[in-house]
């Protein structure tokens, strides 16, 4: 009976110290940025996390590209024609063309490397010269608005039009000319929005073109060739699609 009694008189005591002690009618908690209220307390609305809207770097897995600018070729600078008497070599006039240059390319880009096919035709006088090759580049994304690059392309190159060496109009005929070739280019790369951007390139080429045909002279077939430089600047529009 004591023993109850003893319990009793502790339960009650236990209450009284609970009874007066007083809840809060709120509370909040900030917990890894999430907020929880109690009753009684506005919820305040969730902020979304603040996104950039660009982040001013080239993006993009597949590009569309359109160029055009100026272009120089020194057709002659190193130049074999077997159907011209040796002495007379060296009266061939130095053959250097200049005109505009337009192109095309579809890249891919994986990292800060690109891959791709690039079709070029410059428009000289008297020739066209035409070419489609690989194109290798590497883009330097750190730089956020600006990207330096670099690029590696190997040819296939094709003449339409007059003669790459003019004058022997009259010596030749059904003359058909190909040949290949390679180019280094460096430039600059500036992102407009997330899925366009610009650049500026200077390509150096070396270029070596085989010439077939009829030679007049004594009626048969000759092979010919001659190996030059090119230099361009080119200015480019490039689509970037996907993520």
């Amino acid at each position: 009976m004591k023993r109850f009694a003893f319990v009793a008189v502790v339960f009650w005591m236990l209450a009284a110290v609970g009874g007066a002690q007083t809840l809060p009618e709120t509370f909040s908690v900030e917990q890894n940025g999430v907020s929880l209220t109690g009753p009684g307390e506005e919820v305040p609305p969730d902020v979304p996390e603040k996104k950039k809207v660009y982040d001013k770097r080239v993006g993009g897995k597949v590009w569309l590209e359109a160029t055009a600018g100026p272009s120089r070729f020194d057709a002659t600078r190193f130049r074999t024609l077997d159907f011209v008497p040796a002495g007379v070599q060296s009266l061939i006039p130095n053959v250097v063309v200049r005109g505009p240059e337009f192109g095309a390319a579809l890249r891919f880009r994986a990292g800060s490397s690109t891959i791709g096919a690039r079709f070029k035709r410059a428009d000289y006088e008297p020739f066209d010269l035409t070419s489609i090759g690989l194109d290798l580049g590497f883009l330097i994304r750190a730089v956020p608005y600006v990207h330096p690059s670099i690029r590696v392309g190997f040819n296939y190159y094709t003449t339409t039009g007059g003669l790459v060496i003019p004058g022997f109009e009259d010596l030749v005929s059904n003359v058909r000319s190909h040949g290949g070739g390679a180019s280094l280019g460096a430039g600059l790369r500036i992102p407009i929005v997330k899925w366009l951007s610009i650049a500026a390139d200077f390509d150096y080429s070396i270029i070596g073109l085989v010439f077939q045909g009829n030679e007049t002279i004594t009626g048969g077939s000759f092979t010919a060739g001659t190996a030059g430089t090119a230099i361009a600047g080119t200015f480019a529009l490039t689509v970037h699609l996907g993520t």
